[in-house]
């Protein structure tokens, strides 16, 4: 239940963040270039509330037809009015229907918006939109019409636009040129590319405690591209494709950027500098004997943050908070030596010693045996950190927002090698649906906090940028299509229904794969599997 929590209240706030920052670029974007915003949704319905803004100035049409209003006069101030408008030759809103919502209907009735029997009134030309009356004049009236609104699905949110299919709509997204539509459509995923900039940004500024230290080669395995290499066990790693090396994640980063290519190892050896060149291969990494703890380094004691249920911890006695003193009777002070402690101890099992209220306890824990699922960039060696020790780091605003340019392009260029890493292989990259991708979360923000939220929050709108770009129908990318087609075509449109066929198939097949997706998520949750491959 613990863990469902986690995920719960890590993803759904993550989800609110990407999907509103979406709908924002184009929200703005539209308003730019003068295309009508009805409303702008966080969540989707049923409706809590809403707030209307804006100042819209309608003339009133001479033979305008007045609805539950007794006419003109009957408008007042702060009165909520549903509108059917026209334009008029100079650019005007005319009003054509206006129409007061009814009180006699059910509260059901009005959560679904059937509070109103106007649109079955004119032409579709005409624009729908509601609001607050601010003004009335002689022949005219303001309305705020442009709805912020806040609904009862926390999963999202949502852009209202006027007539998206229809240019005979006034002030409509369809009634707007090629190069209008093409900005308003891309700036959705230009702004998840975004997202990821100010967050990392955020991420260097905040003071972090980092372990640094010599990188040594603990083992190297028979016929891996490290052993092709030269390498060799008490080697230390300075320096990794340009990058230097001061702890273990430095070297995986190192290796998965340059995987399927030779990358230049800097190393020291008996005191003496080499340079090997080092070609990754992709493959799966070998298993490993797990606990079950999450852990982190606080002030130079290795901490439990938390039990995995059903671990062997949870089952030796281990709990949270505890801190880590030594394994198998060998001093714990940093995470790899625990890591490397408990692949030493294997099976068979060794003794923690852990301080708990000031007070040193022993526990028997008996790692199990995990397989990890995905496939990564390996080089076939084992490592460890020597010399270690912990430093609190932190960025100042110009410094981290150049780094934040470097980190999204490097992220990038790591998903680029996951794909290509496993169409190399004859596969095909392992996704995740909703299932997966909240028990991914909510796996990152237990072990990592705030920060592991932040990252994966990272990852998720660069993803949701590409996907959103991608020729898929329905989605944006898919809408830009048409947009080109028109383009080449030199402003000849395809009919908006058969565009509309097109998104509705592309709907049923992505929501499909979404529910595939998922039944394989759940089948691994049931199997125990974690989507970190611990």
């Amino acid at each position: 239940m613990e863990s469902f929590l986690i995920a719960v209240g890590a993803l759904v706030p993550m989800l609110l963040i990407l999907v509103v920052v979406h709908e924002l670029g184009h929200f703005v974007t539209a308003r730019k270039l003068g295309v009508k915003v009805l409303e702008f949704g966080v969540g989707f319905p049923p409706r809590a509330f809403g707030i209307y803004t804006g100042r819209t100035q309608l003339l009133i049409h001479p033979e305008a037809v007045f609805l539950n209003l007794d006419g003109p006069g009957s408008l007042h101030r702060g009165q909520l009015v549903k509108i059917a408008s026209s334009e008029d030759s100079n650019g005007n809103l005319v009003a054509r229907i206006v129409e007061a919502p009814r009180t006699d209907v059910g509260l059901k009735d009005r959560m679904l918006g059937k509070a109103t029997i106007s649109d079955g009134y004119g032409p579709d030309s005409w624009l729908r939109h509601e609001g607050k009356v601010r003004s009335v004049g002689d022949g005219s009236f303001v309305v705020a019409d442009m709805l912020y609104s806040v609904n009862w699905t926390p999963l999202g949110g949502f852009v209202r636009l006027a007539g998206e299919n229809n240019p005979d709509v006034p002030r409509s997204m369809a009634s707007k040129g090629v190069g209008s539509r093409f900005l308003v459509l891309v700036a959705g995923p230009l702004m998840n590319a975004i997202l990821p900039i100010a967050l990392f940004t955020i991420l260097l500024m905040l003071p972090q405690d980092v372990q640094v230290g010599r990188v040594a080669v603990t083992g190297v395995a028979d016929g891996s591209p490290a052993q092709a290499a030269g390498l060799r066990q008490g080697d230390i790693v300075t320096h990794a494709g340009g990058q230097k090396v001061e702890n273990i994640r430095d070297l995986d980063r190192a290796v998965n950027l340059n995987g399927g290519s030779t990358m230049q190892w800097r190393i020291d050896r008996g005191g003496r500098e080499q340079v090997v060149q080092v070609q990754p291969a992709f493959s799966r990494p070998e298993g490993r004997w797990v606990a079950g703890v999450g852990i982190r380094n606080v002030e130079g004691r290795v901490v439990v943050t938390d039990v995995r249920s059903g671990s062997p911890a949870e089952l030796a006695g281990i709990k949270a908070g505890d801190s880590v003193v030594s394994v198998g009777g060998q001093a714990i002070g940093s995470i790899d030596q625990l890591t490397t402690a408990i692949q030493v101890g294997g099976g068979v099992g060794s003794d923690w010693v852990v301080v708990r209220d000031g007070i040193d306890r022993g526990f028997a824990v008996i790692p199990e045996y995990r397989q990890p699922e995905g496939e990564m960039w390996l080089t076939g060696i084992s490592t460890d950190v020597v010399d270690g020790r912990i430093e609190k780091r932190s960025s100042p605003p110009w410094v981290a927002l150049g780094n934040s340019f470097i980190n999204t392009w490097e992220v990038l260029v790591l998903l680029k090698q996951a794909i290509t890493g496993a169409f190399s292989q004859g596969g095909a990259p392992q996704l995740s649906g909703p299932v997966g991708i909240a028990q991914m979360t909510g796996e990152v923000t237990r072990e990592g906090g705030f920060q592991g939220w932040m990252a994966i929050t990272i990852l998720l709108s660069i993803n949701l940028a590409i996907l959103n770009i991608l020729p898929i129908p329905m989605l944006d990318g898919g809408r830009l299509v048409f947009v080109v087609i028109e383009w080449v075509r030199r402003g000849k449109r395809v009919p908006p229904e058969k565009e509309g066929v097109v998104h509705l198939i592309g709907f049923v097949v992505l929501i499909g794969l979404i529910v595939l997706i998922s039944a394989n998520d759940i089948m691994r949750l049931v199997q125990g599997h974690s989507f970190l491959g611990g």
